[in-house]
């Protein structure tokens, strides 16, 4: 009886240590499929930004992750493909004044994973052409919280990776 008593009592040191264990480790990524896993670690060492890639076809368009930019752009001077929604809107350029652009969709590639999302297409060459400058990097557009929230993407800067939720 007494070994069973003390069987039982480790089983239940175990289950509460494992119970500790879950509640201190670090960040760990649960069910995640590896084509929801969008990783930025290459970008970030080479320029510092979070870039990731997506396609269209055979071309490759760089896009900047931004967690600050409510919305998602694109740069209308670039060759990707995107269909017209007729709707006009106007945003805060990075002169401080506002600038016109369209509210266009996209549909992008990564991993066989299709993203069909609603953007806003404006001239954006003066602040990209900057970007390519400072860090050799052309940039087509910018991902915001929109896309973020659409597609339930966490960005986790320690393992440098965008995954789903």
């Amino acid at each position: 009886m007494t070994e069973l008593y003390v069987a039982g009592i480790l089983i239940l040191l175990g289950i509460f240590g494992y119970i500790c264990w879950l509640c201190t480790r670090d960040t760990y990524i649960v069910r995640i499929k590896k084509k929801e896993i969008m990783e930025f670690k290459t970008s970030m060492e080479l320029s510092g930004l979070p870039i990731i890639v997506f396609y269209q076809g055979d071309k490759a368009y760089n896009f900047l992750l931004d967690t600050g930019s409510n919305i998602s752009y694109v740069n209308i001077k670039s060759d990707l493909e995107t269909t017209s929604t007729g709707i006009k809107d106007t945003f805060m350029g990075s002169s401080g004044v506002d600038e016109d652009c369209e509210k266009v969709n996209v549909t992008l590639y990564r991993n066989e994973v299709k993203y069909q999302h609603l953007v806003h297409a404006a001239d954006l060459n003066k602040a990209f052409i900057e970007l390519k400058k400072t860090y050799g990097i052309l940039i087509t557009g910018i991902l915001g919280n929109d896309f973020f929230t659409k597609y339930k993407y966490c960005l986790d800067f320690k393992e440098l990776v965008a995954y789903q939720r």
